[in-house]
């Protein structure tokens, strides 16, 4: 299973993809429980996961393309697949990713070590704010998953940056160094070529849909 192909639709839907904490402002969250520790994150699940995305590889390689597929995952085993199987593939940048779906949103956790990722910030006061930016950190993000037309990308609404806010231009610049780090590289706040061929994406309440 070429699992790497499919890191960037994974990654498009928690950050659209971006561990856990519980000092969130109240509309971000839900990723964590009092002890910290994901909830729904199981080997089953994860398996589960794994095996549908093998069946999205298994659609691109039919030699009839009228034929039209969709898959459910659940956010329990986006989830899982995240913590269990693609983590140990992330860029040593990111540390831990958890997602929330809601309808038509969703939201995103991530501890991200600023030390290794490096980023280097075009604008002035990106460059500014970066220069602060030393060791690990919690980001969570909140927005929409634009995934039609065989193109997805994130739309960010709101974030937190540990217990405080940042501009969101600059949670931007964060998200697309993330992004950029990983194998292979992408940019979730930029137009993506979605694989296996899958034409849209649609988010609910604890599950997604995926269409091919």
């Amino acid at each position: 299973m070429r699992i790497s192909r499919f890191r960037g639709s994974v990654i498009l839907v928690p950050l659209g993809l971006l561990g856990m904490f519980s000092s969130l402002s109240p509309g971000l969250g839900v990723l964590s429980r009092p002890d910290n520790k994901p909830a729904g994150i199981s080997k089953e699940a994860s398996d589960s996961c794994g095996l549908k995305v093998k069946r999205l590889e298994e659609y691109t390689a039919k030699p009839d393309p009228k034929e039209k597929q969709t898959t459910q995952f659940s956010q329990s085993e986006l989830n899982s697949f995240l913590a269990l199987e693609l983590s140990r593939q992330y860029h040593p940048s990111l540390k831990s990713l958890l997602v929330a779906l809601e309808e038509d949103r969703l939201q995103g956790v991530a501890t991200i070590d600023f030390d290794v990722l490096g980023m280097n910030s075009k604008s002035v006061a990106a460059k500014l704010f970066t220069k602060l930016f030393a060791g690990v950190h919690n980001l969570a993000v909140r927005g929409k998953l634009l995934a039609r037309d065989g193109k997805g990308s994130f739309q960010l609404e709101e974030a937190r940056f540990d217990d405080t806010t940042l501009p969101n231009f600059l949670v931007e610049e964060i998200i697309s160094a993330v992004g950029k780090k990983q194998k292979p590289p992408f940019d979730p706040m930029q137009p993506n070529t979605m694989p296996y061929n899958i034409e849209r994406v649609d988010l609910h309440r604890e599950y997604i849909l995926v269409y091919q």
